[in-house]
């Protein structure tokens, strides 16, 4: 997130060609709209963003959980720094700073919260047979690895983030297919009826994934 278009172009081209995949937003407001609504790995926030500051926009994706947020700073403030550090910034990095630094200092975090996240998971998925290992791109279901073709995995994935909460089809077609999907497209839904077949039933009887009607499928919790 930052309101410097010329600045955002320049980042976002440059990560890109490292490999990330980039969605920007140019003020506060727009930038948590796009948090709560979509699946992200780590935020870079600008601390003078427009309409919702940098610091109230950690603050409130701290509320919410611990996605990792980096604030990028044009200014010298050891307070404004020291403030942000203490309210959960992972970094806090200068926007003169080097790109090569930058995306160190990225993958670092990257490194450190997919390994806790991969045991978080292992603890807390919503069913107990099912964890994800995602640095190893691995399901395993009722203690054996679960063959998945790599679409199969994301959607699992995205489903899995979010256990007991129904995740829209428009947003699990942006995420795992990469673009928006068509009125009368059954693609997604024929990548869920063969996780389902996969997965097989519960001891009740259900299928381990829900469809909601009118808004998309939710991984079911215990």
């Amino acid at each position: 997130m930052d309101g410097d278009a010329v600045l955002c172009q320049v980042l976002t081209d440059y990560l890109q060609g490292q490999g990330f995949g980039v969605t920007v937003a140019h003020d506060g407001e727009t930038g948590l709209l796009q948090v709560s609504q979509g699946v992200y790995d780590l935020v870079i926030v600008d601390d003078r963003l427009p309409r919702l500051g940098g610091i109230e926009v950690l603050r409130r994706v701290r509320r919410q959980g611990e996605l990792p947020v980096v604030i990028l700073s044009a200014g010298n403030d050891d307070i404004e720094r020291i403030v942000g550090l203490e309210l959960g910034a992972d970094d806090y990095l200068s926007k003169s700073c080097n790109l090569r630094e930058l995306v160190a200092r990225l993958n670092s975090i990257l490194r450190r919260t997919r390994l806790a996240l991969a045991a978080e998971r292992m603890r807390s998925s919503g069913i107990e047979s099912l964890n994800l290992v995602p640095s190893q791109r691995t399901a395993i279901w009722r203690g054996e690895p679960l063959p998945l073709t790599s679409t199969e995995f994301d959607l699992l994935e995205a489903l899995f983030r979010r256990p007991g909460r129904a995740v829209r089809k428009a947003e699990l077609a942006k995420t795992v297919l990469g673009r928006e999907i068509q009125h009368y497209e059954r693609s997604l839904d024929m990548h869920i009826s063969n996780l389902r077949k996969k997965l097989g039933k519960l001891a009740d009887g259900r299928s381990p994934i829900l469809t909601v009607r009118g808004t998309g499928y939710q991984l079911l919790r215990k």
